[in-house]
């Protein structure tokens, strides 16, 4: 595992929840970085117990529109480069989309270089969470 993988996992793992619940995801291309990646069910748990976590919205603004986990912020990912410090670089950050695996690790990879230790990707997206029937807000 790579050092920065490590510190994210520390990082989300704080609060006392399981380390089982993270992991480090390979996105099958020699190219692609490895990601940090959370479960739906940890994520859910932690909107459950009011833990402190932020979620970020990699979609489209309407998407976002259309419907987002609770609690998330829209930042596009095509608006990452200018928007990124709008995330957080404490407590617990989870990215989220509806893009390729080489997408997401794109951008989780970008936040690693610019000195983000405290991210990690929802593993299935937002697809998953829905799959899961966990609530969307919509308008």
């Amino acid at each position: 595992m790579r050092p920065a993988a490590a510190r994210a996992l520390r990082a989300l793992a704080g609060g006392g929840l399981a380390l089982a619940a993270l992991g480090v995801a390979r996105a099958g291309h020699d190219s692609v970085p490895d990601v940090v990646a959370v479960r739906s069910e940890y994520v859910k748990r932690l909107v459950d117990a009011r833990q402190a976590v932020v979620l970020v919205d990699l979609r489209k603004p309407s998407e976002y529109r259309a419907g987002h986990l609770p609690g998330a912020r829209s930042l596009p990912i095509t608006e990452l480069d200018r928007r990124f410090t709008e995330i957080p670089r404490g407590g617990r950050v989870v990215l989220y989309c509806q893009c390729p695996i080489e997408d997401i690790a794109t951008a989780f990879a970008f936040l690693t270089r610019q000195g983000y230790a405290n991210h990690a990707v929802l593993e299935d997206g937002f697809d998953g969470w829905l799959r899961h029937r966990y609530p969307v807000v919509r308008p």
